[in-house]
């Protein structure tokens, strides 16, 4: 018999002990929010997430109509944020969690460490497991992440959440252990970690290459050879790329003004974004936004 790679098994075992006593507590739900004003980075949530805190206690902070909530998970607690949504993690203390995404082409799944909040707001971690694969849990998947983001169902209120998580990630379970890795020799592994990082973080004003090599062990020097060698281009310009992209989907909302979609992206400073935007497509944000109203 073949043995299983450790990362996968670490996530298997994460999700067996889960699914071998799931607790009586409420999943939860963001459905809708906006980006927190405020120092500490915020990360933008594109496709549907799950997160299991699976030791210690996770604080995060989002913002709903309007009005800052911060919110603690208990270990066990399943939070599920829904696309196009906001985050921001201002723990107290170290916690351990079991992330999810589920992309439309693919299923990916960490265990990530975080540390409780430094003095300057910063909030350390790393990944102890990841795994991904371009398989996903199909029209099943789909219909229970949407299920997720209806009304309680009725006589069943809030329990049905609970439900809802444990078939997700009894399913999660069944696919990690079937489903073929994506993985690619050597250097390639590493660059998909990266992707996904950035993937996760482009939203987040200090983003850097060097805080980015620091996260995978390597020295900035070798970090900006090796992410030449796959992106052709440098950092600074791979992640304003990411942002400009993201951009587009804010502008065309009426409810942020260009220095709002400018900071929801990363830019700290607007005049900046203008011109980044400006030399990227031919236009300016505003240009855009009057074509797009058009």
């Amino acid at each position: 018999m073949p043995t299983v790679p450790r990362e996968r098994q670490r996530i298997l075992e994460a999700l067996g002990c889960w699914l071998k006593a799931p607790p009586e507590l409420p999943v939860r739900r963001v459905l809708s929010s906006e980006r927190p004003r405020q120092a500490q980075p915020a990360f933008f949530m594109e496709a549907p997430r799950l997160i299991v805190v699976t030791e210690g206690r996770g604080r995060f902070l989002t913002v709903e109509e309007g009005r800052e909530v911060v919110f603690d998970l208990a270990a066990g607690q399943v939070l599920f944020l829904a696309p196009c949504t906001w985050i921001c993690p201002v723990p107290r203390k170290p916690y351990r969690s079991l992330g999810v995404v589920l992309r439309p082409d693919a299923t990916r799944l960490t265990l990530y460490a975080r540390e409780g909040m430094a003095s300057d707001g910063s909030v350390a971690g790393g990944y102890e497991a990841e795994w991904l694969t371009r398989e996903t849990l199909g029209a099943k998947g789909e219909h229970l992440l949407q299920l997720l983001r209806d009304a309680p169902a009725p006589g069943v209120g809030e329990r049905s959440f609970r439900m809802l998580a444990e078939l997700l990630l009894a399913e999660l379970s069944g696919l990690v252990a079937r489903a073929p890795a994506h993985d690619r020799a050597g250097r390639g592994v590493l660059w998909q970690s990266v992707c996904d990082y950035l993937s996760d973080h482009w939203s987040d004003p200090q983003l850097s290459r060097k805080g980015a090599a620091a996260f995978f062990q390597r020295h900035p020097s070798h970090f900006s050879r090796f992410f030449h060698t796959h992106a052709r281009c440098n950092f600074r310009a791979y992640v304003n790329g990411i942002r400009l992209e993201r951009s587009l989907h804010f502008l065309r909302d009426l409810r942020y003004n260009v220095t709002d979609v400018a900071c929801r992206c990363g830019f700290s400073d607007v005049q900046y974004f203008i011109r980044c935007f400006r030399r990227r497509y031919g236009f300016t944000p505003g240009e855009y936004r009057r074509r797009q109203e058009g």
